[in-house]
């Protein structure tokens, strides 16, 4: 999509190419690249989401002849890579390491916190 004048095939392979990193990236089986940011939320870094959301709209726009000349090809094209960037810089095994190594924390400080009041209770009765 360098040239000037918006190319419906190039903007709809590279838009497959896009919902294809975001479901390698977040998983599921989403139809549209609608549905593979919505799936994708909050855990795609802003920049991507944002150019997620430009895209979107070009894709809106594209879908009418008229509106269609609204489209700005260079920057539909920064957007779509900007928004692919980002979907492969996701670690889906670093994410799902950091997951586990939270909930273990979370259960070690618990336990921690459970031994600490059982001490006080038995030096409070006298036990210890």
């Amino acid at each position: 999509m360098t040239e000037s004048a918006f190319n419906d095939e190039d903007f709809n392979r590279r838009t497959e190419e896009a919902r294809e990193a975001l479901r390698k990236a977040f998983g599921g089986k989403p139809d549209t690249l609608r549905d593979a940011l919505k799936r994708a939320g909050r855990r795609l870094p802003s920049r991507a989401r944002k150019a997620g959301e430009a895209v979107l709209a070009a894709q809106d726009l594209a879908g009418h002849p008229k509106l269609r000349q609204q489209i700005d090809p260079l920057k539909v094209d920064r957007e779509l890579d900007r928004l692919i960037a980002g979907a492969r810089g996701i670690d889906r095994n670093d994410r799902r390491r950091g997951w586990m190594l939270g909930a273990l924390a979370s259960l070690a400080f618990n336990f921690l916190l459970l031994f600490v009041l059982w001490l006080l209770f038995a030096l409070w009765q006298g036990w210890v």
